[in-house]
């Protein structure tokens, strides 16, 4: 139909600005190629990218009076691809008849299923690895998205108990500064604005952002004879000076951990999908 569909893919622990600039670069790298007409792109989890490191990319080509057939036009995109750091390319040409309608990163697919996710995790780079030394098939990959990275904060529940700040009070501090929290509503004659709280943007770039975090302790607040406040906690000895704010990093622990980005079922089990192109003569 003279289209290519693909999908982009970077790290597993990329950001949406990193995938924006990715995304732009790649476009960028596809339209030098004088087959191609034009590209669209979409990056950002939606119901098309369930990730938020892979995009979607539709290439329209020009007639096919004036271009290479369609293998030999993906075949020079890849090479151009391959010269960008970070960011993978699948495609594969859009046809008028399908019998999937999953698509997946290349032309034909098939499910690997098992009772556990961690089983699943184990066999599917194997089995990956084992296909891609076929000489019949190229562009072998999988929607297995395991390695993402994840922050845990570990709750010191004595330190907490004794400052007098509560799991809840982690939670509400942690979802005001990253969860777009609505606060309010402003009306006008014709329309209405949600007021989002959040902290800006150069303060949500990665974990380190946790640091700055405070939470407010449960303590009661007094005045001392030089005028500071003081919180007393139960036993009615001074924890903090100056305000009953309390640093996150006191009272938890932040620790990076690999996750997974997604877990794709199939009736209840967990399933990744395996696809691949066929090579050049098969």
């Amino acid at each position: 139909t003279g289209i290519i569909q693909a999908i982009s893919e970077g790290p597993q622990a990329s950001s949406f600005t990193a995938m924006s600039e990715r995304s732009r670069a790649l476009a960028g790298a596809i339209l030098e190629d004088p087959a191609v007409e034009s590209v669209s792109s979409f990056i950002g989890v939606d119901g098309a990218n369930i990730t938020l490191n892979s995009g979607r990319v539709l290439i329209q080509l020009k007639p096919h009076s004036e271009r290479d057939k369609v293998s030999t036009v993906m075949a020079r995109i890849r090479d151009r691809v391959a010269r960008l750091e970070g960011t993978t390319l699948y495609m594969q040409p859009v046809q008028d008849l399908t019998i999937e309608d999953r698509v997946s990163r290349t032309q034909y697919q098939f499910t690997l299923q098992a009772t556990n996710a961690a089983e699943l995790g184990t066999w599917t780079p194997k089995l990956v690895d084992a296909i891609r030394r076929l000489p019949q098939v190229s562009d072998v990959a999988s929607d297995l998205q395991d390695q993402g990275l994840q922050a845990y904060v570990t709750i010191n529940r004595d330190t907490a108990g004794r400052l007098g700040v509560t799991p809840a009070a982690i939670d509400n501090a942690l979802y005001n500064a990253f969860g777009q929290r609505l606060v309010s509503t402003i009306f006008t004659q014709s329309s209405q604005y949600r007021v989002v709280l959040e902290v800006k943007p150069q303060f949500q770039l990665g974990p380190s952002a946790l640091n700055d975090i405070y939470v407010p302790a449960s303590g009661v607040a007094q005045t001392s004879n030089s005028g500071a406040a003081q919180v007393t906690n139960s036993t009615g000895a001074a924890t903090i000076s100056g305000a009953n704010q309390v640093p996150l990093t006191a009272v938890a622990t932040i620790t990076e951990q690999p996750g997974a980005l997604s877990i794709s079922h199939i009736a209840q089990f967990p399933a990744t999908t395996i696809s691949f192109n066929l090579a050049p003569g098969y």
